[in-house]
């Protein structure tokens, strides 16, 4: 078979590869909340689409991408994870030809084969939010660099890979960063190219930065509360950590973990693949700024005190460079290409058991609250909710939507659902009260979802006290209260 044909079906076999996981779990894995906040927000007319994110946070591209596939009649979810799996099957291609581009043919495949099965990989192209586009866009730049080394086009290119990053999400400014400081190791002429379209792609989002600087830093400090619980060594760990495909990735993600000591031994074979690549006559500089110069940055943010970074998320700007080093570093010697493939027969397991654990999950708290809100108004009514879970709870009641009020309380937080912050939400005065003489004439109408452990539990529990309400429903994170069955109510508890 000649050479061109077979590498045809080379290219067909890994984008096969890449993509089966990844259609597998976006129809395995259950919804989680920023999923239901991507489809709320793309079902409204552009300009509150607009207005909703100038109190959320991040840029419009993936919603305004899903809207667009939407009007084929597609729902927005199914929408938002179709993306994520295109988006994330062509990284796979992408990241393979830049390693291709820079270590050869071998290191090609091994690092299309590693980011084709890599559990963050194939975790972010099966969920409806930025991250698969952003992985693409960084596996896009990164193709784009080695062409302008090796003399060939490529700025068009890289300025389209950052202008999708900044577009996707805030960390596109990171992978900037990274962008230029990889390009100033370029020869010239491709040197100059790189660093204009580097600002070209940073110009294009200038549009966007009105909206970007009156987005409000709450939005945000869920991550502050999250890094906090980190030892101090699982902080300094933290920015590359779970870029070995043998991370501890159970501790921040719905993905499986392998125990403790086989992370270690993942982790000294990832050393060991690294070693090979340094030791070799490989020009290495690009890729290892590429991934470390962002872990230095987000790690420095987060120690001044900037919520930026999230085990299992911001590693999508840094991962494809890692695993273009994991590439060259497998395409040595045999016993490197030995401990390559254990590394990649391991991520497939750790893959393959996030999809068991996916395919194997109970109905999700969202869902149960939506069914036993069907239960106990069967009419449907008004629901207070106190907590994150107004999107999720609407999301699953489905066409049944219509029928239900779902209010937030305090009122403050109805305008943001994407986030809740009890320093920044507070109800008014005599809010609870109002809300109490509101809701006497419909109680029969009426439910409550408390959130306990948050600060609005206690008033909500006394307002359910108070309008005569009973548990229906208890889920981790939130307790159900509806109207108290009268005699001849066939509707048990939920």
């Amino acid at each position: 078979m000649p050479r061109p044909q077979t590498e045809r079906w080379q290219w067909a076999a890994l984008a096969l590869a890449a993509m089966a996981p990844r259609v597998a779990g976006a129809i395995l894995r259950r919804p989680w909340h920023d999923e239901y906040f991507t489809a709320w927000v793309s079902k409204l007319p552009l300009a509150d689409l607009v207005a909703a994110l100038r109190l959320d946070s991040g840029p419009p591209l993936p919603y305004l991408l899903v809207k667009l596939l939407a009007t084929l009649g597609i729902e927005p979810l199914a929408a938002a994870r179709t993306i994520s799996v295109a988006a994330g099957t062509a990284a796979v291609l992408l990241a393979a030809q830049a390693a291709r581009r820079a270590f050869g043919d071998r290191a090609g495949w091994w690092t299309g084969a590693l980011v084709a099965v890599h559990p963050l990989a194939v975790a972010w192209s099966c969920e409806g939010r930025a991250y698969a586009l952003v992985l693409l866009a960084a596996a896009w730049a990164w193709e784009r660099m080695e062409a302008l080394a090796h003399g060939e086009g490529g700025a068009v290119g890289l300025a389209s890979a950052l202008a999708l990053a900044g577009w996707s999400h805030a960390l596109g400014m990171v992978l900037a960063v990274a962008a230029v400081a990889v390009a100033l190791l370029l020869p010239r002429p491709a040197r100059d190219r790189a660093v204009a379209a580097v600002a070209a792609g940073l110009a294009s989002q200038i549009p966007w930065l009105p909206v970007a600087v009156h987005q409000p830093a709450a939005a945000i400090a869920w991550m502050a509360g999250a890094w906090q619980t980190l030892t101090l060594v699982g902080k300094i760990a933290a920015p590359v950590r779970l870029l070995s495909p043998l991370g501890g990735f159970a501790a921040f993600l719905d993905l499986a973990s392998a125990p403790a000591w086989v992370e270690v031994v993942g982790a000294s074979l990832v050393l060991a693949l690294l070693g090979a690549a340094c030791s070799g006559a490989c020009p290495v500089r690009r890729p290892l700024v590429g991934f470390l110069l962002p872990a230095a940055v987000l790690g420095g943010l987060v120690a001044l005190g900037v919520p930026v970074l999230y085990p299992g998320r911001a590693e999508a700007i840094s991962l494809v460079p890692f695993l273009v080093l994991l590439g060259a570093g497998a395409s040595g010697r045999r016993p490197s290409r030995v401990v390559a493939a254990a590394v990649v027969l391991s991520a497939a397991a750790v893959t393959a058991a996030s999809l068991l654990l996916w395919a194997g999950q109970p109905a999700s708290s969202e869902q149960r609250l939506a069914a036993a809100l069907r239960a106990g108004l069967p009419g449907g009514g008004v629901v207070v909710i106190g907590g994150y879970w107004r999107l999720g709870i609407a999301y699953h009641l489905g066409r049944d939507r219509t029928v239900f009020d779902l209010a937030n309380y305090p009122t403050s937080a109805q305008a943001h659902p994407g986030w809740y912050d009890p320093q920044v939400d507070r109800p008014a005065p005599g809010e609870l009260d109002r809300l109490l003489v509101e809701l006497r004439p419909q109680v029969r109408r009426t439910a409550v979802v408390v959130a306990p452990g948050m600060a609005t539990a206690s008033d909500l529990q006394r307002l359910a006290d108070a309008l005569g309400l009973s548990p229906r429903l208890a889920v981790p994170g939130a307790r159900l209260l509806v109207p108290r069955a009268r005699p001849g109510d066939r509707s048990g508890p939920g």
